[in-house]
């Protein structure tokens, strides 16, 4: 017998065992991932409807799906919104909070109101010196039709039942007690939006009382007040996600699939005059 065939053998499975060590270290060690980046622009609203390409909590949560689905390592959410809608702004705080990998938000040119609302379901939140986020309040309000229905000869009828039904009915003019309840709906609003921003950036007492006041602070101002943790762009968006990932990440867009639908438009259109036949105008945005 070959006396070289048993120290081939010796050395091929030698190799082959320090492949295999190599292969379960690395991957037990992972050195390298992906990453996604999620575009957010616009109006925060409820639903998309029409030509509107806004932020909606479907979308995000669409997008949450396709990036997960690619088993990525972190998320990145560039947002460019001055706000909208209350409620959708919560909903797209908590989408963003039920993702199990590190996330980072990064305000552009806006990143305010409901927007930076939905930034709080994030692990880090990056803006520019320049970027205008924080505007902790909330604006409240309809239109009233009475002075040009006066002009016009017109009169409204009013026939419903409940006293305040017709609360914020742009063709009637509001009393003092209605304006009070109003007031008493945005205010209570707003209690909920700062004692939140207060909850999750751990603000002091000083720093709280300056940004409950509803102004709209440049990045650079609102790092010094707690709303933001790093000032900068992109690159530093990826940074920190690296550092929460713990590895260095490949990043990659990821987008809706595009296309125009015309019974989806159709069904939008529908909806919006079915529910908004109310005749109450009245609205709130955190925006």
């Amino acid at each position: 017998m070959n006396k070289k065939i048993p120290v081939l053998l010796t050395a091929l499975i030698l190799i082959s065992t320090g492949m295999a060590a190599a292969f379960s270290l690395d991957s037990l060690f992972q050195t390298t991932g992906t990453a996604a980046v999620i575009q957010l622009s616009g109006s925060i609203t409820p639903t998309s409807s029409g030509f509107s390409s806004g932020i909606t909590p479907e979308k995000v949560r669409d997008l949450n799906q396709r990036a997960q689905q690619q088993n990525v390592d972190a998320i990145v959410y560039e947002i460019n919104s001055g706000g909208g809608s209350v409620v959708a702004s919560k909903e797209l705080m908590r989408e963003i909070e039920s993702v199990d990998v590190p996330t980072v938000c990064r305000f552009r040119d806006v990143g305010a109101s409901g927007a930076y609302m939905a930034a709080l379901g994030c692990d880090r939140i990056v803006a520019d010196s320049a970027s205008l986020t924080g505007s902790i309040g909330v604006r409240s309000s309809y239109l009233q039709y009475t002075g040009l229905m006066d002009k016009l000869g017109l009169k409204y009828v009013n026939i419903s039942s409940g006293e305040y039904k017709e609360l914020g009915s742009p063709y009637q003019n509001i009393s003092e007690t209605q304006k009070e309840m109003l007031q008493a709906k945005a205010d209570k609003i707003h209690e909920e939006f700062y004692s939140k921003v207060e909850e999750e950036r751990n603000l002091s007492e000083e720093q709280l009382q300056e940004v409950k006041t509803g102004e709209p602070f440049l990045g650079s101002r609102a790092e010094e007040l707690g709303l933001v943790d790093e000032i900068g762009g992109r690159q530093t968006a990826y940074d920190t996600a690296e550092e929460l990932a713990g590895m260095e990440l490949n990043f990659r867009k990821v987008e809706a699939p595009s296309g125009f639908n015309f019974f989806q438009l159709m069904g939008a259109s529908i909806a919006e005059t079915v529910l908004g036949s109310e005749s109450s105008a009245f609205k709130s945005e955190i925006g």
